[in-house]
């Protein structure tokens, strides 16, 4: 699979715990391609932020919820995802917003 960096990963995930997060050790959370292991996680961040180094890449894959369509009994499904909270060396940081 040879993907470009800004394929891996498609977003930053900026919610109330992913801020806590940031705060407290330089953890930043992203949502990225389900088949990315974490050593293309841990090239992609640094490729397409060149001032940090990646110490750890933690992931998570979640699957996709049954959703019933408006006004019908129609069910759908949301595709899966998985998450990566990925740690940067002490002095660290990255501007999301």
């Amino acid at each position: 699979m040879s993907l470009s960096p800004y394929q891996i990963v498609k977003r930053p995930i900026i919610t109330e715990e992913a801020q806590i997060q940031t705060a407290k050790g330089a953890q930043y959370t992203f949502c990225v391609v389900p088949d990315a292991n974490k050593n293309q996680i841990r090239d992609a961040i640094e490729a397409i932020f060149p001032e940090v180094k990646v110490t750890r890449v933690n992931t998570m894959n979640y699957d996709g919820k049954t959703k019933r369509q408006m006004g019908s009994r129609k069910t759908g499904r949301r595709s899966k995802w998985k998450k990566a909270i990925v740690t940067l060396r002490a002095g660290d940081s990255i501007e999301l917003i």
